[in-house]
């Protein structure tokens, strides 16, 4: 007998207006570029059950669209929403190290176990993307999903994905617009996930 399968498309937003700078809980549009870049993403587009973003606009606005030209039931949830830089939110790097460049570069070494200056905690952040996760994949079993969202909560739902370990957080690369496809697999011994895309 065949596992019932449930499709996650993760897809993370398009360039968005402004320097270069971190941007987590700073709600920034996206340009015209970034727009473009996620129409491209996916023009091959299926199907979908559900659409769930992130409340920040360079996420809402998209799925918006995509929701009402196809109508598609959208879930505009807070816990996909990127982590909170705290007090480097608007900085750049650059502007970081002059500031203070022992903390930037302790973070940049260990992102999971250290926390910029009034900013969210790693694993407070990774549990609840994954709490709710779990809650989705429950509630539409045998569904396909496309969660619009951000390079952050796509990593931490990959590492999970895949198994990997905290501390290589940044060896996923999630590009302007990636796109990655998971299937999990629900049978009699529980689920199983599998990276079928990825980039």
């Amino acid at each position: 007998m065949s596992s019932l399968i449930t499709t996650i498309d993760l897809l993370r937003h398009g360039e968005v207006e402004g320097d270069a700078v971190y941007r987590g809980s700073t709600d920034d549009p996206l340009t015209d570029t970034g727009w473009q870049q996620m129409v491209a993403a996916l023009k091959n587009k299926k199907d979908w059950d559900l659409i769930v973003s992130s409340p920040l606009q360079r996420c809402n606005e998209f799925a918006e669209l995509i929701a009402e030209e196809d109508n598609i039931k959208l879930d505009v949830n807070k816990s996909f929403q990127e982590i909170d830089f705290g007090l480097w939110e608007g900085l750049s790097p650059d502007k970081i190290m002059k500031q203070d460049a022992q903390k930037l570069k302790n973070w940049w070494q260990s992102p999971t176990r250290v926390t910029p200056p009034k900013g969210e905690d790693f694993h407070e952040f990774q549990a609840r993307i994954l709490k709710s996760l779990k809650q989705i994949i429950a509630d539409n079993k045998g569904n396909n999903i496309l969660f619009i969202t951000h390079a952050g909560v796509i990593r931490v739902i990959l590492m999970y994905v895949l198994g990997m370990q905290e501390e290589n957080l940044f060896r996923l690369n999630i590009d302007s617009a990636s796109f990655s496809q998971i299937h999990i697999y629900h049978d009699k011994q529980g689920d199983s996930y599998s990276l079928i895309k990825h980039g």
